[in-house]
């Protein structure tokens, strides 16, 4: 298996960067920790707006059966409507089950990663107009904002996702980081760092997903 940090990676020097703060996040129990993680995880990629949607389609699927029913409303139109939206509701419930397969592989990796150290566990943040810098049993490494693919944001925690191995970014990550894996910050609920993520989506559009 590929080494998760082969080398970190400092995109700039911080001492000539603007500092705007710093975190020491500890984590004194890891059964604690461990019963948040699936919840957090979760929701940070839970995909809202489909789920919605497939509740949606369920409703006119109901409305539409009704209407066939009736012989006026049962026109070829609203037939081959009628045909098209399980045809959808597959595709999302496949989408679904794929989805929970990757959430269900992220928090064990998550987990067997914080298995492997001694506790309790700190992970050290320093946060720059710039970027961050990241001391964590998952990351090490100091990074513009805009090195990544993007980042979920719920008020438990960060998520960073870099870019594909096949993309330019993908393949210069990977030189640092072979696996490319997700890492995330757990903040629990800090006001400053939420406020900061706010203003980096300001600066950088649609790089973050608030949850």
């Amino acid at each position: 298996m590929k080494q998760r940090i082969k080398e970190p990676y400092y995109a700039f020097n911080p001492n000539k960067a603007h500092f705007l703060f710093e975190r020491t996040i500890t984590f004194g129990s890891q059964a604690a920790l461990f019963a948040k993680i699936p919840r957090i995880i979760h929701r940070l990629y839970f995909p809202r707006k489909l789920f919605m949607l497939f509740i949606g389609l369920i409703f006119v699927f109901v409305v539409m059966i009704f209407l066939y029913a009736i012989p006026i409303a049962a026109t070829n139109f609203a037939k081959g409507f009628l045909g098209i939206i399980p045809l959808i509701e597959a595709g999302i419930i496949i989408y679904f089950i794929q989805f929970y397969l990757y959430i269900y592989l992220e928090i064990r990796l998550i987990k067997k990663i914080y298995k492997k150290v001694q506790w309790p566990v700190e992970c050290y943040c320093a946060f720059f107009q710039e970027g961050i810098y990241i001391k964590s049993p998952e990351m090490d490494g100091i990074f513009y904002w805009d090195d990544f693919m993007c980042m979920g944001c719920s008020s438990q925690a960060l998520g960073f996702n870099f870019c594909p191995a096949r993309t330019p970014k993908g393949k210069f990550f990977k030189q640092y980081y072979p696996r490319l894996d997700n890492f995330y910050i757990f903040i629990n609920g800090d006001e400053e760092i939420l406020s900061l993520m706010h203003a980096v989506d300001q600066q950088y559009k649609d790089l973050i997903a608030f949850r």
